[in-house]
């Protein structure tokens, strides 16, 4: 019965290393076989010595309960190892993309700028920046019409604006009076 027990908990190791080592199925082979050897083992095992046919049923519940519960908890660390790290390709940002794109690098001029809002933001609208019309949201807030703004991101299409504040409205000291 020892060894019945052996077998399963090696079986159950070396499908947990199935997982992490790529080895082209041949330790989920070994796994599956001496799962197998171990429950077999344990149906010819005497009652007496506490095999059997009861003995061999609750060995295969108990590992049809276990196994799943195993590799979906070795799956879930799968990524995170230097093998999953190599399979695995990181998403790319959505700003990552974005700032590829003709569009992106066209209102990519305007961060930093300050405009007038032509229409009510609740939360995207309207806004004049540099005699241009162009598309804006907020950050989630309201703001009315003929508000001075600040873009200060490009998101999706859209200049990301908040309303100026006293600094950004400063008149450069070259075109002082």
């Amino acid at each position: 019965m020892t060894w019945a027990l052996i077998l399963i908990l090696a079986g159950l190791v070396l499908l947990i290393m199935e997982v992490f080592i790529p080895s082209g199925g041949l330790l989920l082979i070994l796994a599956l076989t001496s799962l197998v050897s171990g429950v077999t083992m344990i149906f010819f095992t005497p009652d007496s010595e506490g095999g059997g046919v009861r003995a061999g049923m609750i060995a295969i519940v108990g590992l049809l309960v276990v196994i799943p519960m195993l590799v979906v908890v070795a799956f879930y660390f799968w990524p995170y190892t230097p093998v999953g790290k190599r399979m695995l390709l990181k998403a790319p940002t959505v700003d990552a993309n974005l700032g590829q794109t003709p569009q992106a690098l066209e209102l990519e001029q305007f961060r930093g700028h300050v405009g007038k809002t032509l229409t009510p933001h609740q939360p995207s609208g309207t806004v004049l920046i540099n005699g241009k019309r162009l598309d804006s949201m907020t950050e989630g807030i309201f703001i009315d019409a003929d508000q001075m703004v600040k873009v200060i991101n490009i998101r999706d299409r859209y200049l990301v604006i908040r309303p100026a504040l006293p600094d950004d409205l400063e008149i450069p000291s070259d075109l002082q009076l």
